[in-house]
């Protein structure tokens, strides 16, 4: 786990001819830009691993990279383009996974631009996603902000509702937030009934101050929550009700904070981080809390928590977007930036002032629609949506390598190491042919030949041993392996066991087949030793009509991933193994998501 998190360096990344970007300026995405965040929302809930591309180091509006290409949909030339703004590159080796679903996306929403790579290039990255976030919206009363930012960009509920109703079971009110006990201060519905967060995101919009006071269980809440790598995004008036709570709030300053005056000029600051990416002219909006101020004599709890703020004052007055860990707990991350473990047990907090922003378009008339950009950023930030906050599986099968009596027992041990819980897990072991089951622990349930035990959710460090006792037939040699679905985001990943070798009544083989009492799987993952793929979920629709309502087919498309020691692939320690993106739930495509592998040729970490 040392290995895995250890900073890495800021070098560039190389991206092969046919590698796919999505460009985030106002040269070639002026229309589609909030659609690209949709789109890139569809390619990871596909199961597609997306880059984002941002030069260290950059000044406000300075390229990330260049490079030469042609459109998808008009197949005009791009000649030595400076992509600006923070694009999203996909590798060359998942282009053929991810073009149907540009395909799809692009003829329901043709003004959304992607380029397909005429010749390699080289480029910082700042992240690698590999899972959809789970988002979960607050239902104030004043949700209606937050709904039309991601109906703007056609992002859907975890149901794969894209009009996140109310009745969405990801719209949380304040009674749900702040559970049935003052006690327990995770028994809200940001977790599940052993304390676990099951969101990765929550964004509250204008939850009143006066609200907050009346109910601070919700805020006591939050604190649990951003105990792991998750995100809170607030915007105007929820701000202050989150931060300026005495009890349980102070989350990025040790005061709370003034109500600021709205900046006409603006300074940017970070503009190398994922939140800080926009391009083109920005205004922010009115407001009961149009910016922030500090009181005297403070400071923010963590360096390099400030974007965006009045021109000509100093950072802490009238700030308009900042974010940070809670805390102060990993900050400044400016020389050798990376992911560490104190990073991956604090969760981030991002605040932006002003009520509400608009969507209209193009953006580059349009200044006040990029707060919606900057809540659209937000989205995609936090550590739960990257190889590294993943749950990272160990599943591990043993077994006899030689028997002269049937009846035999397989164990299988599994455990979570990873820093995020394994949603939904349920694990299953396929009996060889010609064997017949006999009992099984834990409550296994055994239907036609396959050993089934539903695990719920796995929490960081949660895990046992099960066993399946059977009785072998005919003599010869039996393998067998386990394999453990669970859900990350709103993906489904499997992560399968190593397997094992039974020689019954002969003699064993002599190439180690029937040493199992050790894994014998190797490769790079979370899994100690097996294979772990990641199948889409599926919602009903994709893209979105005039209306901005979403419209098209059902989602079949399968899903790649890369490899390549450029972009992705890498080591964090064990033996590992390989990941695979599997759109059927069989054994899958390319070789993919290494989560192992991704922190290897992860160049630049998302945490500042």
């Amino acid at each position: 786990m040392a290995l895995a998190f250890a900073p890495v360096s800021a070098d560039a990344a190389d991206f092969a001819a046919g590698s796919l970007v999505i460009p985030m300026d106002t040269d070639y995405q002026d229309l589609g830009m909030l659609r690209a965040y949709g789109l890139v929302y569809e390619l990871l809930r596909q199961g597609v691993p997306v880059n984002w591309a941002i030069k260290a180091g950059k000044g406000h509006g300075d390229a990330d990279f260049t490079a030469s290409g042609t459109d998808v949909a008009s197949g005009a030339a791009i000649e030595a383009h400076g992509y600006r703004g923070g694009p999203w590159v996909i590798d060359a080796a998942d282009a053929a996974a991810a073009l149907p679903i540009v395909e799809a996306w692009q003829q329901d929403n043709p003004d959304v631009a992607v380029h397909e790579a005429s010749e390699g290039f080289s480029s910082d990255v700042a992240a690698t996603l590999v899972v959809a976030p789970t988002i979960a919206m607050m239902a104030d009363g004043n949700q209606k902000i937050a709904r039309k930012y991601m109906m703007a960009a056609g992002i859907p509920d975890s149901v794969g509702d894209y009009g996140w109703p109310d009745t969405s079971p990801d719209m949380l009110d304040p009674d749900e937030l702040s559970g049935p006990t003052e006690d327990n201060l995770r028994d809200g519905a940001l977790f599940d009934d052993e304390g676990d967060p099951v969101y990765c995101q929550f964004m509250s919009m204008h939850w009143g101050v006066k609200d907050a006071e009346q109910n601070q269980q919700v805020v006591a809440e939050m604190r649990e929550f951003l105990t792991h790598p998750t995100h809170l995004f607030a915007e105007c008036q929820a701000v202050n009700a989150f931060e300026n709570l005495a009890a349980h709030g102070h989350f990025l300053t040790p005061h709370g904070f003034l109500i600021g005056q709205q900046p006409n000029m603006y300074e940017y600051y970070e503009t190398d981080t994922p939140f800080g990416q926009l391009d083109g002219p920005f205004q922010s909006v009115g407001g009961s809390e149009p910016a922030y101020s500090l009181p005297q004599g403070d400071s923010y709890k963590g360096s390099d928590i400030v974007m965006i703020t009045e021109a000509g004052t100093p950072i802490g007055i009238n700030d308009v977007w900042m974010t940070g860990f809670v805390d102060g707990i990993c900050p400044g991350l400016i020389s050798e930036p990376g992911i560490s473990a104190a990073c991956l047990t604090a969760g981030k907090v991002s605040y932006l002032g002003g009520h509400e922003y608009d969507v209209d378009l193009p953006i580059s008339e349009n200044p006040t629609t990029q707060g919606t950009r900057l809540f659209l950023n937000s989205l995609f930030e936090a550590p739960c949506a990257t190889a590294e906050g993943l749950p990272q599986i160990s599943v591990t099968k043993s077994a006899p390598a030689t028997t002269d009596v049937p009846e035999v027992t397989f164990d299988i041990n599994f455990v979570n190491m990873g820093v995020m819980p394994a949603l939904d897990a349920v694990l299953t072991d396929t009996l060889p042919a010609g064997v017949t089951f006999v009992s099984a622990t834990d409550d296994g349930s055994h239907v036609d030949g396959v050993v089934t035990w539903q695990l719920g959710n796995l929490g960081e460090g949660e895990g046992k041993t099960v066993s399946v006792t059977v009785e072998l037939g005919a003599p010869g040699v039996y393998e067998n392996s386990a394999s453990l679905q669970f859900r990350a985001g709103v993906n489904t990943l499997v992560a399968a066991s190593n397997a094992t070798m039974t020689a019954y009544g002969v003699e064993p083989t002599t190439d180690g087949g029937t040493s199992t009492s050790e894994p014998t799987g190797t490769g790079d993952s979370a899994s100690d030793s097996g294979a772990v793929t990641t199948t889409a979920t599926t919602a009903p629709t994709t893209g979105g009509d005039a209306t901005g309502e979403p419209t098209g087919g059902n989602l079949s498309s399968t899903g790649g991933a890369s490899d390549s020691a450029g972009e992705t692939g890498g080591q964090t320690g064990g033996e590992g193994c390989g990941c695979r993106n599997d759109m059927s739930g069989g054994t899958g495509s390319a070789a993919l998501l290494g989560l192992l592998a991704l922190l290897r040729g992860r160049r630049r970490s998302s945490v500042r």
